[in-house]
This record gives structure tokens, C-alpha cells and sequence, in this order.
């Protein structure tokens, strides 16, 4: 097995509360994988695991083979695409600025390719044009959802983590998302 992420022996403690004890898990590449469980069991402290953003109490964790634990994040993150519960866009950004804000560090200058691709993806995840000059508080939490999904896929990422993409949208926009 071709392996992307692999935990092994994972202990995660908050305080007094053990969330994740001798946790093992591997994802080989390509392979589609969903985390279920209730509420508070765990689920988005293992996706935060991925990228670094929580570190576990004990044990390692393996993306490409490597252990993120002795990596570089600022490295390791541009190749996982991460949306998280709720709407983490930057405030100040249009939703133009916010999606590409990842492709401007890949194209550098080149802004017409940058404009490019923001369109592909605005239409990929079911965005009007019209909504490019808008703040995020202009958006509906749907709207915003479908931005930091756009924003995630526009770099391109090796890994791409979804916790809960869809809450904020209406069954029609994850129907068609789906599609």
C-alpha cells in the first residue's frame, strides 16, 4: 500500500480528558475516506492532526512518509487542502482575494492565469462570477462554505481534508457539489 497519511499509536489528551488513545489509522493516496462518529469523539482533532495545527500528546504521524513532527509546517501545509467547520475566510478579502490567495503563491505575478483559475473554480463548486467583488459577510454561510472549498482546491493539494464542508449549504448546493 501506497501510504498518504498514516497515525501510529496516537494519544491525545485535553487536561484530564483522553480524546484518542493507542489510535492507529492509515489512508493509502487516492483512496477517499470518512471519519463518523458523535459529536466531541475525536473527528476534527484527527483532521487537525494532519496538517500540524494539533499536536498529539504522543505519537507519530506520517504524511508521504514522512513524520510531521520533524517537517517544516509551513512546507507540509500548502500540499493539504483543509475546510473546516464553519467559515474561516479572511474578513478583509473578497472572495476573489480569499480563493486566490493560495494560487497567487503558486503563479506569483502571474495574475491572468491567478484570474483564470478563481473562475474555474468559483464555477467548480457553484459560485456566480457576480459574487467575486463580495466580503465575506456579504455571503450567505453557504456561500462561504463553497469559497473556503474553492479556496482549498485552488492549490492544488496532494491531501485535501473536508471537516464537515457542507453544514452551511442548502441540500441543493451539496446535491450539486455531489455531482
Amino acid at each position: 500500500m501506497n501510504t498518504a497519511i498514516e497515525f501510529k499509536n496516537i494519544k491525545k489528551v485535553y487536561g484530564n480528558k483522553v480524546v484518542l488513545e493507542r489510535f492507529n489509522f492509515s489512508v493509502a493516496k487516492g483512496e477517499f475516506v470518512t471519519i463518523i462518529g458523535s459529536s466531541g469523539c475525536g473527528k476534527t482533532t484527527v483532521l487537525k492532526m494532519i496538517n500540524g495545527l494539533i499536536e498529539p500528546t504522543s505519537g507519530d504521524i506520517f504524511v508521504d512518509g514522512s513524520n510531521i513532527l520533524d517537517k517544516n509546517l509551513t512546507e507540509l501545509r500548502p500540499n493539504i487542502g483543509y475546510v473546516i467547520q464553519g467559515s474561516v475566510l479572511f474578513p478583509h478579502m473578497t472572495v476573489e482575494q480569499n480563493i486566490s490567495y493560495v494560487q497567487n503563491l503558486i503563479n506569483k505575478k502571474n495574475k491572468e492565469k491567478t484570474k483564470l483559475a478563481v473562475s474555474k473554480w468559483m464555477k467548480l463548486v457553484g459560485l456566480d462570477e457576480e459574487l467575486k467583488e463580495r466580503y465575506p459577510a456579504e455571503l450567505s454561510g453557504g456561500q462561504q462554505q463553497r469559497v473556503m472549498l474553492a479556496r482549498a482546491l485552488a492549490g492544488k493539494p496532494k491531501i485535501l481534508i473536508l471537516d464537515e464542508p457542507t453544514t452551511g449549504m442548502d441540500m441543493v448546493s451539496v446535491k450539486t457539489l455531489a455531482e
